[in-house]
């Protein structure tokens, strides 16, 4: 179900990032290897909480998680799903806290992402 909503809110904002209450989604790339969108994002998270602080990661078989990524404790979430074989990158952050820190940390990673 949690896989569902945010492939969801996810798909819907493909052409451009956005920022909501609270949300924050951006389309990285659209790539061929969900391998590779996995790799590539497993290295973005890592190298985000070893500069910034943060408290736990995990992932699923298309999904990468970074629990209470500061400043903030920002959640995240780089999703690989793919359709007609390509896969889309797409990051989601979510906090309760400042916009400034969602967006601050949002274009970090995304800065991150390109530097790969």
């Amino acid at each position: 179900m949690i896989r569902s909503t945010f492939l969801a809110l996810g798909l819907s904002a493909l052409a451009l990032p956005a920022m909501a209450e609270g949300w924050s989604i951006t389309h990285l790339e659209t790539m061929t290897s969900s391998g590779a969108c996995m790799e590539q994002g497993r290295s973005v998270i890592n190298r985000y909480m070893f500069a910034h602080g943060g408290g736990s990661t995990g992932a699923d078989t298309w999904s990468l998680y970074g629990y209470d990524l500061e400043p903030g404790l920002q959640d995240v979430v780089i999703m690989c799903p793919s359709s007609g074989g390509q896969v889309f990158a797409i990051l989601v952050v979510q906090s309760e806290s400042d916009s400034d820190d969602r967006g601050w940390a949002a274009q970090t990673l995304v800065d991150y992402w390109n530097e790969y």
